[in-house]
């Protein structure tokens, strides 16, 4: 309770009060509401990447009745490894906000589930790859809907490769929303098994291309964050991550084991991060912000938001790194909803 009590503190009341209600409100309505209500038609086709030779597998959904606002093009974590970490079964937030308005787009990143999986000797797609990847998206969704900008909405790794996009092409990008993302700070327990030997803050594996995990492990760091705030994630959303994981993490069988197999990359990415050396510079984003994260995502940088010139931040309370597949996920809909319009 020490952080939920930390989020109702005189200080987060004040930046929060506002909406507070309004959430506690919505999340009964929006509960009440049963999954095929909100189920959307589906569109699926392939974007090219920067590299012509590159596909990005891309869902689409349509704005039930559009509210005139520019498309959003959502931008998967690396922990849930493809665009479907939208469309999840009675957690899909392309539909709640093809619903509320929102011509919705979302993708694979290269190397993930259903894109391209190029060959390599070194780390498969780090960030500033997926920049210019997401700039080729962004620039056939105007294409195809005759907008002249995009809002971009990444979680996590996906939040980090949305800054930086947003850095890179803020002419083109109407407005940022941040999910749980990592800037700079220390995180031994997840540098550790990556580093070189003796040298912790050095990353070791410079010359594998895929990750390949035991998949009975994918979810242990969920797991791990849900411990004392028990009940916020159901088994039936447990078991849809799960699934999710064996579909979009390219599973194969070795020597008896399932292993999902992601790009290095990414994990690349991310230790730099967790040595606090960090890939992009917060205070560069000029586009309207909003950070959203969990008050038990150990993930995220809580001190993101204030590097970022007027950002937004909004802290969901008994929430995980994985808060949209959890209880409160409504919460983290509502937000990005209110604030994208």
């Amino acid at each position: 309770m020490g952080r939920l009590s930390e989020f109702f503190s005189s200080k987060n009341m004040k930046r929060d009060f506002s909406t507070s209600l309004a959430l506690v409100l919505a999340l009964g309505i929006a509960a009440s509401i049963s999954a095929s209500a909100w189920a959307q038609s589906r569109q699926e086709m392939v974007t090219k990447g920067a590299d012509a030779t590159v596909d990005l597998f891309t869902v689409h959904k349509s704005a039930v009745k559009s509210n005139g606002r520019p498309p959003v093009l959502l931008l998967h974590p690396f922990g849930a490894p493809c665009a479907d970490a939208y469309d999840l079964p009675d957690y899909s937030w392309m539909d709640y906000l093809s619903k509320a308005g929102f011509d919705t787009w979302a993708i694979d990143f290269k190397g993930f589930a259903r894109s391209s999986h190029p060959q390599a000797s070194v780390p498969v797609n780090r960030a500033k790859e997926s920049v210019e990847d997401v700039k080729a998206v962004v620039q056939e969704i105007k294409r195809r809907t005759g907008t002249s900008k995009v809002s971009l909405l990444g979680w996590s790794w996906g939040g980090v490769v949305a800054a930086m996009t947003a850095i890179d092409d803020a002419n083109d990008i109407d407005r940022l929303v941040l999910v749980g993302t990592m800037h700079g700070f220390v995180l031994p327990m997840m540098t550790d098994p990556l580093a070189r030997p003796g040298e912790p803050t050095v990353f070791g594996p410079v010359d594998v291309p895929y990750q390949r995990l035991d998949a009975k492990l994918a979810l242990a760091h969920w797991r791990m964050m849900l411990k004392g705030i028990e009940g916020v994630a159901s088994p039936d959303a447990v078991q849809k991550a799960e699934a999710l994981m064996h579909r979009c993490g390219n599973v194969v069988e070795i020597d008896g084991k399932m292993l999902v197999t992601r790009p290095m990359g990414p994990l690349q990415d991310l230790f730099e991060i967790w040595v606090n050396r960090p890939i992009f510079d917060p205070t560069r984003i000029k586009v309207p912000t909003l950070v959203l994260r969990g008050d038990h995502d150990i993930f995220a940088d809580a001190q993101l938001a204030p590097k970022i010139p007027r950002a937004k931040e909004v802290v969901v309370p008994d929430a995980t790194h994985w808060g949209p597949f959890e209880k409160g996920s409504r919460l983290f809909w509502l937000e990005s909803e209110q604030f994208l319009k």
